[in-house]
């Protein structure tokens, strides 16, 4: 380019106006690259807890400990570096002339620093052993949860009747009972579904009762009859107080034994495909009816979940984990599974402890 401005101000305005362009770029390339960061670390994260959630889920399958390691903060330091640079010639004879050729270049690097820490001692206890509370069962009903799904995933019995307590821990031997409490639940789900059912909670949202309305034109709802007749309810009530006691003291109450966050799972463990070699080889636990034969766990849990087992990767899962030498993976397709496994999710982040933080055990850079 050609110029008449003085040389003494061209030494002064191009370097100037070249720092200017440098930070101007190392601005937008910032902006961008902290955009991606964040997203990528998003997704990565998501993906890696749903990976290990799976895999603590086949482990229980297997009777091995399974284990939590929480992320307890992400700290990315970025360094921007610039460069800029004037070449040319000067033409000193007769009219000044001055070629020149400005050269820019902006670059960031970013380090991550990531904290781990597992999940145990007493925080442990608090999210994983106390039992799910029938307020939170119900009033996770209210925010559009299927109460079929959170029964049959949360409750252990409701008024005595049984749903596969057994299966609240290591894989039984025997065959749990759970047929009048899956009726149960469908009746309650179809009364969900036409809102015939109202959640009332008390003032400190710790206590809630449930409400049967009437249909109009009926006098009772067939799910509403069914849901008296299992329950062993007043056929004259209409407002029910749902407790956590082990047993009802009246008739107009529904004792729910709420499962731990810990049970839940084993409950869900059933639910893992596992392959001939490994129930051969004695690796699992074989559940058998009273006649000898082997009870298909599907019965129990095919209704909420359904976690395949392969030799290779699946190529279309929503979620896959390795381990024992086979894939285990929910199928991307499987959106009755892909519910229950985000509900698993949902109640352990309801289920997480408010102390304060603990110090991590283990703290790496990301190279």
């Amino acid at each position: 380019m050609c110029s008449r401005i003085p040389t003494p101000l061209l030494c002064v305005t191009i370097p100037l106006m070249a720092v200017i362009l440098v930070g101007c770029s190392a601005s937008h390339v910032a902006e961008q690259v902290i955009r991606s960061d964040r997203y990528a670390f998003s997704e990565a994260i998501a993906r890696s807890w749903d990976e290990q959630l799976l895999l603590n889920l086949v482990r229980l399958r297997y009777r091995d400990n399974p284990l939590f390691l929480e992320m307890g903060s992400i700290v990315t330091t970025y360094s921007v570096s610039g460069a800029a640079g004037v070449g040319g010639t000067i033409n000193l004879g007769g009219d000044t002339k001055v070629a020149l050729t400005p050269s820019l270049g902006v670059a960031m690097a970013a380090i991550p620093t990531m904290t781990y820490a597992p999940l145990q001692g007493e925080e442990f206890a608090v999210r994983f052993l106390s039992p799910i509370t029938p307020a939170t069962i119900l009033l996770l009903s209210q925010s559009g949860w299927s109460l079929e799904r959170l029964f049959v995933l949360c409750v252990q019995r409701a008024n005595g009747v049984s749903n596969a307590t057994s299966a609240s821990g290591p894989t039984p031997d025997i065959a749990p009972e759970f047929s009048r409490f899956h009726r149960l639940t469908e009746a309650l789900r179809a009364l969900q579904r036409k809102e015939l059912l109202d959640v009332h909670p008390d003032s400190a949202g710790r206590t809630v009762s449930l409400r049967i309305r009437e249909p109009r034109g009926v006098h009772e709802d067939s799910a509403a009859a069914t849901v008296r007749s299992i329950l062993d309810l007043d056929s004259s009530a209409r407002s029910f107080a749902v407790t956590g006691s082990p047993e009802r003291n009246r008739t107009d109450e529904i004792a729910v034994t709420g499962r731990s966050l810990l049970s839940v799972m084993f409950f869900l463990s059933q639910a893992v495909e596992v392959p001939e070699a490994d129930v051969h080889a004695g690796k699992v636990t074989v559940t058998r009816r009273e006649d000898g034969t082997a009870f298909d766990w599907s019965e129990v849990t095919g209704r909420v979940l359904h976690i395949h087992c392969s030799e290779s990767e699946p190529a279309d899962a929503a979620i896959s984990v390795a381990f024992r030498g086979h894939w285990f993976s929910i199928d991307d397709s499987d959106l009755n599974s892909k519910s229950t496994f985000n509900l698993l999710n949902y109640l352990f982040n309801l289920k997480a402890a408010t102390k304060g933080n603990h110090e991590p055990l283990l703290t790496y850079p990301v190279r």
